[in-house]
């Protein structure tokens, strides 16, 4: 018990001098919305789909009341993610000159996790980077900055992690009951014109704000079916006080969701999870009120996945996801968001695990984000009409390994 306990140590140790490495790790990435589809290459190999049937430590962050299900172990996954998105402004007040502009950083995300079990329920840790947007053109986006011989409008970038502890409980009747706190750390950086039509005072320097919030689950395992829901409150953030006295005057929450769904043994070694995924992004004020009020404009996000497990025998797996929500960008918004391109809209994903030993699994997973095009109708505020004709595009490729060590 003493080594066990020195183990149990060590990964904790592992995971809190990771928090650091992970902050500078914080980079553009965005699917449902300015949210990764699922996390690790287990959640992602089928599209974020499985709150019913927990696999691995990042459903502490997925639902946390299924993972009563889990025995102990350490999971460590890093993704590689390929945005490619362009812009092509037009407009009264675009600068129509920079033509079609285009960005394909690259970026790299690690997530990482841990279970206990114990003989009063299962104890849970994780940490995750799990939201980000941004662009860096080599042109603004309006004619202003062009007028004055200065080159702003053109960057932003902006990331979020969660660092979660979760408690579940599984009682006599089979339903499990999970509850856990998360902890979250975002940074920003921007030089877009403001609604004093100048570059913000932040001048595209980094700065950060911590939050909070809680996250809710339940699940319950019949002898073929499993069913869960997981509700997480809104994250609660501070403001960013570089950006606060004109681009970013309201923090930049994270909202509350509700995801929903079951599972399915089609065969003894055949899954089918399906799940319901509810965005409130419109809840988030700075995020949904109007682009002339200072907002971006944000629409709410239903979102379906769907994804398949087949174990193939003791050593191999293979899973395969689809995932489809809106953009929360509609058109008569896109001149507001040519920042903020996040309008991906259907996502595949294919993987594998290797069992290399009985404690040790080797996982991978690849995901595409199918492109998609947005135009500015003119419909919208005055931002609408000043850049009518604005043309956005985002498509995603990523990559993701992942380690798990059993103990």
């Amino acid at each position: 018990m003493a080594g066990l306990g020195s183990l149990q140590g060590r990964v904790v140790r592992t995971m809190a001098a990771a928090v650091a490495a992970s902050m500078c790790a914080l980079s553009a990435h965005a699917t449902d919305g300015h949210q990764l589809i699922g996390i690790g290459a287990v959640q992602k190999g089928t599209g974020g789909a499985g709150v019913a049937s927990a696999k691995d430590s990042t459903w502490v962050l997925l639902n946390p009341g299924a993972i009563t299900d889990l025995e102990r172990r350490f999971d460590f996954s890093f993704e590689t993610f390929m945005p490619y998105r362009t812009l092509e402004p037009h407009g009264l007040f675009a600068n129509s000159f920079a033509g079609k502009m285009s960005d394909d950083s690259i970026f790299f995300i690690p997530s990482m996790g841990a279970i206990f079990p114990t003989d009063k329920g299962t104890l849970g840790l994780g940490l995750f980077a799990m939201n980000g947007m941004g662009v860096d053109y080599r042109a603004s986006r309006t004619i202003l900055p062009r007028l004055f011989g200065h080159n702003f409008d053109r960057r932003t970038e902006y990331g979020a992690m969660k660092l979660s502890g979760a408690y579940a409980y599984e009682f006599d009747n089979g339903w499990s009951l999970g509850l856990a706190l998360n902890l979250n750390y975002a940074r920003f950086k921007s030089d877009m014109l403001t609604l004093n039509f100048w570059e913000t005072q932040g001048g595209n320097r980094w700065d950060d704000a911590f939050g909070g919030g809680l996250t809710l689950g339940v699940q319950k395992d019949w002898e073929r079916w499993r069913v869960g829901a997981a509700y997480s409150t809104p994250q609660w953030m501070d403001t960013m006080g570089k950006y606060k006295d004109d681009l970013l005057p309201l923090p930049l929450d994270l909202p509350q969701m509700l995801q929903a769904g079951a599972g399915f043994d089609i065969t003894e070694d055949v899954e089918l999870v399906l799940d319901y995924k509810f965005i409130d992004w419109s809840g988030v004020t700075q995020i949904g009120k109007a682009p002339i009020t200072g907002g971006f404009g944000w629409k709410d996000q239903h979102a379906v996945k769907a994804g398949v497990t087949w174990d193939i025998n003791d050593k191999w797996t293979v899973r395969a996801g689809l995932s489809h929500a809106e953009s929360p960008i509609d058109e008569e918004v896109v001149f507001a968001n040519a920042l903020f391109p996040a309008i991906v809209e259907t996502h595949a994903t294919a993987g594998f695990s290797y069992a290399v030993t009985e404690n040790t699994e080797l996982h991978f997973a690849w995901k595409h984000a199918f492109g998609n095009t947005l135009t500015d109708s003119g419909r919208g505020d005055l931002f609408s009409v000043l850049g009518r004709g604005t043309e956005i595009h985002l498509e995603e490729n990523s990559f993701t390994v992942q380690y798990s060590y059993k103990f």
